[in-house]
């Protein structure tokens, strides 16, 4: 037989049996935990691509007057990438048809599909296959169809198909439909008389079912979610997804809440070439507890206009003080007292950036007073420059920045605030000596001050300092290891004269929290309104153990205190003079105790007082199988002590618990506890999480019972509890 009609034969039947499955081309999950069916029988099989000729073998071929030629007894075609058995095979030349009987077998490296018998027309590249049995590897899919027929690449009509991702002989679920009919130019799929069974009951029946059959997005409802918490009820929610355009798609969610009533939500999300965003609205028309409208509103918007030219668009509104409270799913959000809306415009030069900035704040907590809360900037225009090793190898930098500040309570006005700066930096391959000059000016143009005060005031002051260190480096042996180890001192010294600022407003600034890095930084606080008065000497070292074959940080651990030469008379309303002799002493640590643990710590010591004033540890466990652990402690004096124990914990191959145990020992208060069980098989799990976390101040708390039922590869029933979990417990869901 010649090698051309031999290379119809294959491909015309056999694109007609790949095209049966198409679900082979959707995106693959992980099936960690399931065997692998009909594994492929040789590794030819194993290329994504098949190619190079086609090799036919049979125990007889017979060609007849009439153009029938017969392959019989264990026939075989053979290319790279994919394989063909059968007992029989017929190609008629005067109808161009091919039909292939008794043990029908494709094989590539995607699927293995075996049928009775198969069909197709050369020409019209129509085909039908009898009794059907499809196998997607990778996919971990399978299925029968009592027939197939296929026309061409537009259509496939499936007879008494079903599906399931369980392994064989395990029909934990399994989707079964009357008929199905594939539209692959549209990429859609139509079920009619669709059942899914659970354990060969069944739970659903959809007379007509639409389902998409590629990567491409379609329209159409999503999976209903249904949850209870004691704040709102029964929650059932059942999402709509619009597939606009190509760039843009919408999700609309009625949902309905048994103690409050009807509610919309909606996200519109939006992606081009140089921009992309999403908008976020929920309303809720009358709540029948609170007896009012509640609503929420978020935009965010990231684009690049033109060539170097960024702006980005934050936009946070909410219709009262309760409704995170209420409608949120967290402690974080339920405890959110202001949202930010922003929006930014900025241009990146060759070393420079330029930024102008409009922002506001809506206040959701009321009763904060009107000079408690935050400052409007309408506008503020900001400029920061690097330009390194320029004229005699000086770094020069500067930071510019000019905002009007604006609030319903005094003190407003303009603020100027410019910060040139030079410095020539010395290094050697394990030591650098930096020393740094500069002025900072900073101008007030201040609105309706009272009568006999200044509405102008300026401060302009030099600032000086120091950086030097070194980084020393030895070998040595440890627990039968060939490590690395580096003692790094460092040295930073600051001087910044004195000069009054009791009369300069405050709009940003605030106490910078004191932790390791703010060693080396010239200004102990936070915006331009207050500049400390300095003579100080930061004196730190850090040592790490690294790996010497591979350089991983087994181990780093830092101390530094700062020595003062005189005492800080630059405070804030409300604070009094700095008199110590040395700050706190700030201690941190990172160990890698094993591949699987991880230690970390922070600690602020007070050595006048001599008591410690903040401290953080933390522990974390990253085992096989999903097994973790994070156990967190943290205190600040005469304001929080805090644990905080999260983890999973696999009894079984499939069956876990989870929990999380967040309790603030300072007021005896448990701030959030959860507890779940869960079972991971290869085709599906369920997941069952209690919850009880604090929503405000006062303590109320909202409980709820949350189920989801997951049937890997087709979708979720009940509440997304596989989302909170990632949320509140640190690792969840990761590989590692």
């Amino acid at each position: 037989m010649e090698q051309k009609k031999n290379t119809i034969l294959f491909v015309g039947l056999f694109s007609f049996l790949l095209g049966l499955v198409p679900m082979a081309r959707a995106q693959i999950p992980q099936w960690e935990k399931c065997e692998r069916f009909i594994e492929p029988t040789s590794e030819a099989l194993l290329d994504p691509e098949p190619k190079g000729p086609v090799d036919v073998t049979a125990d007889q071929v017979e060609v007849e007057k009439e153009g029938l030629s017969i392959f019989s007894g264990d026939v075989k075609f053979r290319r790279r990438g994919q394989w063909l058995d059968a007992d029989e095979v017929l190609y008629n030349k005067p109808t161009n048809t091919v039909e292939a009987f008794g043990d029908v077998r494709y094989q590539d490296a995607m699927m293995d599909v075996i049928s009775d018998s198969a069909k197709v027309n050369l020409e019209t590249d129509v085909g039908v296959a009898e009794n059907a049995r499809y196998f997607l590897r990778d996919y971990h899919a399978r299925g029968v169809a009592a027939e197939a027929e296929r026309e061409g690449s537009v259509k496939t009509e499936l007879q008494g198909a079903t599906f399931t991702t369980c392994d064989i002989g395990d029909n934990a679920w399994q989707l079964k439909a009357s008929q199905v009919s594939l539209d692959h130019e549209e990429g859609v799929g139509w079920a009619r008389h669709a059942r899914l069974k659970l354990w060969d009951v069944p739970i659903l029946y959809a007379p007509f079912l639409r389902f998409p059959i590629d990567d491409r997005r379609k329209s159409g409802f999503l999976v209903p979610s249904v949850g209870s918490s004691s704040n709102s009820g029964v929650d059932i929610s059942t999402p709509y997804y619009w597939n606009i355009a190509p760039d843009r798609d919408a999700t609309i969610t009625p949902r309905y809440l048994s103690e409050r009533g009807p509610m919309l939500a909606g996200e519109l999300r939006y992606l081009n070439p140089r921009n992309h965003g999403r908008i976020l609205g929920s309303i809720l028309p009358h709540d029948d507890k609170k007896g009012d409208y509640r609503g929420a509103f978020s935009y965010q918007h990231t684009g690049s206009p033109w060539s170097r030219w960024f702006t980005n668009l934050d936009i946070n509104l909410v219709s009262d003080d309760t409704y995170f409270e209420d409608l949120g799913n967290s402690l974080s959000i339920a405890s959110t007292t202001y949202l930010n809306n922003q929006l930014d415009v900025s241009y990146q030069g060759e070393g420079w950036y330029a930024l102008g900035r409009f922002q506001s704040f809506q206040t959701i907590d009321r009763t904060i007073p009107g000079f408690s809360r935050p400052h409007q900037r309408l506008p503020q225009l900001l400029v920061d420059g690097y330009f390194p090793d320029q004229f005699l190898g000086l770094d020069f930098d500067f930071h510019g920045e000019v905002v009007n500040f604006q609030r319903d309570a005094l003190p407003n006005g303009v603020r100027l605030d410019l910060w040139p700066t030079v410095s020539l930096p010395f290094r050697t391959p394990g030591t650098f000596f930096t020393p740094n000059i500069g002025v900072r000016d900073t101008r007030y143009f201040l609105d309706d001050t009272p009568p006999g005060t200044d509405n102008t005031l300026s401060r302009t002051l030099p600032i000086f300092s120091i950086d030097t260190g070194a980084i020393f480096e030895r070998s040595l042996a440890l627990w039968g290891s060939r490590l690395r180890q580096t003692l790094e001192p460092r040295a930073y010294y600051l001087y910044i004269p004195f000069e009054n600022q009791e009369d300069f407003p405050v709009f940003d600034s605030a106490p910078l929290d004191f932790y390791f890095a703010r060693l080396f930084q010239p200004n102990r606080f936070t915006g331009a309104d207050r500049l400390n008065d300095a003579n100080q000497l930061t004196l730190a070292v850090t040592t790490r153990l690294l790996q010497s074959s591979t350089g991983d940080e087994l181990l780093r651990a830092s101390i530094g205190q700062i020595q003062f030469f005189r005492d800080r008379k630059v405070t804030l309303p409300d604070f009094s003079e700095e008199t110590d002799s040395s700050s706190a002493i700030i201690a941190e640590m990172a160990a890698r105790l094993a591949p699987e643990w991880l230690l970390r710590g922070e600690l602020r010591f007070d050595p006048h007082e001599e008591r410690a004033d903040l401290g953080t540890a933390e522990l974390r466990y990253r085992g096989k199988g999903g097994s973790l652990l994070n156990m967190g402690y943290r205190f600040r004096r005469q304001l929080l002590e805090q644990v905080d124990i999260s983890g999973r914990y696999p009894i079984t191959k499939n069956w876990s618990v989870v929990g999380r145990w967040y309790h603030s020992i300072a007021d005896d208060r448990l701030l959030e506890v959860l507890g779940g069980v869960e079972y991971d098989s290869c085709c599906w799990a369920i997941r069952l999480v209690g919850r009880s976390y604090i929503t405000n101040i006062e303590g109320d708390r909202n409980n709820s019972v949350m189920v989801q039922l997951e049937l890997k590869g087709l979708g979720n029933l009940g509440q997304n509890v596989e989302s909170l979990l990632r949320r509140t417990v640190l690792g969840y869901g990761e590989q590692f």
